[in-house]
């Protein structure tokens, strides 16, 4: 039976738990081999309140709290060692170290290495909106693509060992707006603005999400809710997952506990649906 392994390559610390931690947290207790691949070092984040003196020190406090979360979901910490570019529009954009400023061709070779090394046959990352249209979330998808088909081809990054390796499947995180749709409706009760979600306000939950007909894989992460959620609370600093604290759990639990994906490559026909993503792989 082949060793199934699965890398995701995400923006910043916290986005494994936040975002599809709940697959995480199913596969590396069915056994896949999970890495876990965070591009920057969270340093141009904000902090929750009560965490106002960690400004200075962010990127050190994110890191053990990463470390913590990865380890709560089972699989193996990466990082890429980038500079954290900001929010939409933070002058922290313009940062010489800022991981939207580095060497494209260079940052792509990073995650080719990491594939050569780990051969997984599986590769999640953020789709071409970043999800929501962060900096950071939108590199990953500009290098991690490309590096997906770099990888198994012996003509590009030679220098890089070891040997050529393709992987089998690619992925994007995506959300349905069926449910960006009811949240939405939910912030405007509570009389908060959707356009101005998040910490810093900088999060338009009306251009969030798609089509449901072009999402292909939802993967049920129910039994594994509790783990997903000590994750997230892992990062402290971040508010510990708690954005929609105001809705009851038994309901979260029964309606979002469901990582939903676009199968980027292999294609896949219109309609098409899936309940693993390594179904047919390693069995």
């Amino acid at each position: 039976m082949t060793k199934r392994t699965l890398l995701a390559v995400l923006a910043h610390p916290d986005d494994e738990s936040f975002g599809p931690g709940g697959t995480f947290a199913r596969y590396a207790a069915e056994g896949v081999d999970v890495h876990i691949a965070i591009a920057t070092d969270g340093a141009a984040g904000s902090v929750a309140e009560g965490y106002e003196d960690a400004r200075e020190k962010l990127a050190e406090v994110r890191a053990k709290e990463l470390e913590t979360a990865v380890s709560i979901l089972g699989g193996t910490l990466h990082t890429l060692s980038y500079r954290d570019s900001g929010y939409i529009g933070d002058p922290a954009n313009e940062h010489p170290d800022a991981f939207v400023q580095a060497d494209e061709q260079e940052a792509i070779g990073r995650v080719v290495k990491l594939i050569r090394e780990l051969r997984p046959q599986v590769i999640v990352t953020h789709d071409e909106t970043g999800g929501y249209f962060h900096p950071d979330h939108i590199q990953c998808w500009k290098i991690t693509v490309p590096a997906f088909h770099a990888a198994g081809d012996p003509k590009q990054y030679p220098e890089i060992g070891p040997a050529p390796y393709q992987p089998q499947r690619l992925y994007f995180t995506a959300f349905p707006n069926t449910w960006v749709k009811v949240l939405i409706f939910l912030f405007r009760l509570r009389g908060q603005d959707p356009t101005k979600f998040g910490r810093n306000k900088d999060i338009d939950m009306t251009r969030v999400g798609v089509a449901r007909k072009k999402l292909h894989a939802f993967i049920n992460y129910r039994d594994y809710w509790d783990v997903k959620r000590e994750a997230s609370a892992a990062h402290a600093s971040q508010g510990g997952g708690g954005a929609l604290g105001w809705i009851p759990v038994s309901i979260q639990k029964r309606l979002l506990a469901r990582d939903t994906y676009i199968r980027a490559h292999p294609p896949t026909p219109e309609g098409f649906r899936e309940k693993d993503l390594f179904n047919g792989i390693g069995k």
